[in-house]
């Protein structure tokens, strides 16, 4: 059986990190693939006030493929089995649709009703005075030029908000995102060619900002207004990056690969 890696941060029992990893281990009986292995990260969030303390971090990886889940609980256990659920509904994805159909409308709409408010608990970002909010850099996933529908069948796998990549279309830095009307969102610069790709599923959205933001920038509409996200282009290299709310707290900034 392939390893399950558990890292406990915080006030959490034993029985909980194993669990976990019986919970994990447990996903390789809904597909019928090789299972190479996951990690689960499960924190108590102890500062500030929510209503779902208990944090699971979890990614599992099926025969080279990665499925991430991001949720919360009242409760460790309940943080768990909604990680362990939402993975599941993935893995039962990928079984019913050949791999070569992920990408389609038909696909992403299912996945997209799976993930309703009402079936999911997601971490929610702890709020910390604006000039103690670190910022953290990272690189984008995508490595390699996508199309919109393949950038959303990344972002759910990887269980994300948001997505930026460079679009196969234009060579443009745009990002999707998942909207509140369970729709997904393509914001992309505006006049660009982009403005076409809405669909049932795709929503495509001007940038709100006519010209590139310098970081700084960026950070002080954000320290301002607490976004969820703010993607942008950014003045010195014309490269789209997006800075956004962490769930610790701290700012995230996803920069091109």
């Amino acid at each position: 059986m392939a390893d399950v890696d558990i890292s406990i941060e915080g006030d959490l029992s034993r029985e909980a990190a194993e669990d976990a990893r019986r919970r994990l281990a447990s996903l390789q009986r809904y597909a019928d693939l090789p299972f190479m292995g996951g990690r689960l990260t499960l924190r108590h969030v102890q500062q500030g006030r929510t209503r779902w303390p208990y944090v699971a971090d979890a990614r599992v990886i099926f025969d080279g493929r990665h499925f991430a889940a991001h949720t919360a609980g009242r409760t460790p256990e309940e943080a768990i089995e909604q990680a362990e659920e939402r993975l599941r509904r993935r893995l039962r994805d990928l079984v019913n649709a050949d791999v070569a159909l992920r990408n389609e409308p038909r696909v992403i709409q299912r996945a997209l009703e799976d993930l309703s408010p009402d079936r999911q608990h997601r971490p929610e970002a702890r709020l910390k005075p604006p000039e103690e909010r670190q910022i953290v850099r990272r690189r984008t996933y995508a490595d390699h030029p996508e199309s919109t529908y393949e950038a959303i069948a990344d972002m759910l796998d990887d269980d994300l908000d948001f997505h930026l990549f460079r679009h196969v279309r234009t060579g443009e830095d745009v990002v999707v995102y998942r909207r509140d009307d369970g729709r997904i969102g393509l914001i992309h610069p505006r006049d660009s060619k982009l403005a076409d790709e809405s669909d049932e599923v795709v929503v495509a959205e001007p940038s709100r900002y006519s010209e590139p933001l310098t970081l700084e920038q960026a950070r002080a509409e954000m320290d301002i207004v607490n976004h969820r996200f703010l993607c942008y282009i950014d003045g010195a290299d014309g490269r789209g990056r997006v800075l956004y709310l962490r769930h610790d707290g701290d700012y995230g900034l996803v920069e091109p690969g």
